[in-house]
């Protein structure tokens, strides 16, 4: 068995996140607190400060649960097959199915970097589950920002791209099919 880490830990994601379910609920106190001189009521005030700091608290707990799933990503080759584990989406690909694995630059194919999304997450810098290509190719996805990916080609009905740390050493690895990965 042999594991293959992605980092991914999506910067631009959690400052998305942030700025929508923090962000916003900070500017509409800031924005009652500013009209609190028209509003006599003390208890009124207080009421709303603590309804906006439980808001606040379920938002974080919200999005610190949404990004450690996001986060939870591996590819592990064991028993013939490639396990694809990206948050709450898993897939296997049968290492007999792998026609190529190449590494491409996202910038240098369009018809990647554009995949319509179909079944999955699509956050700045971080993509998981499943897209469809132009040509109308399904791909499963697992990347985390960068331009450097893997796209493997299978004789089955979806491709993969995965942003991998070692590209280069999964893609050698898929290809050569070894018997200690049919264990």
């Amino acid at each position: 068995m042999h594991v293959f880490p992605i980092t991914t830990y999506p910067w631009r994601a959690l400052a998305a996140a942030s700025a929508l379910t923090i962000g916003l609920p900070l500017l509409i106190a800031a924005a009652a607190l500013i009209g609190s001189a028209a509003l006599p009521d003390w208890l009124f005030i207080l009421a709303l400060a603590t309804a906006l700091a439980w808001l606040l608290a379920v938002n974080f707990a919200l999005v610190v649960l949404a990004l450690y799933v996001a986060t939870r990503n591996e590819i592990t080759i064991r028993g013939g097959t490639m396990h694809l584990k990206g948050g709450e989406f898993h897939e296997r690909v049968p290492l007999e199915a792998v026609v190529d694995a190449r590494v491409v630059d996202v910038a240098d194919r369009p018809d990647l970097a554009r995949a319509r999304r179909r079944n999955g997450i699509a956050l700045p810098g971080f993509r998981v589950g499943w897209f469809e290509t132009a040509d109308g190719r399904k791909l499963f996805v697992l990347r985390a920002a960068g331009a450097r990916l893997l796209h493997v080609t299978t004789d089955i009905r979806f491709d993969v791209l995965l942003g991998v740390d070692e590209p280069e050493a999964l893609g050698q690895r898929l290809l050569s099919n070894r018997c200690e990965d049919r264990d």
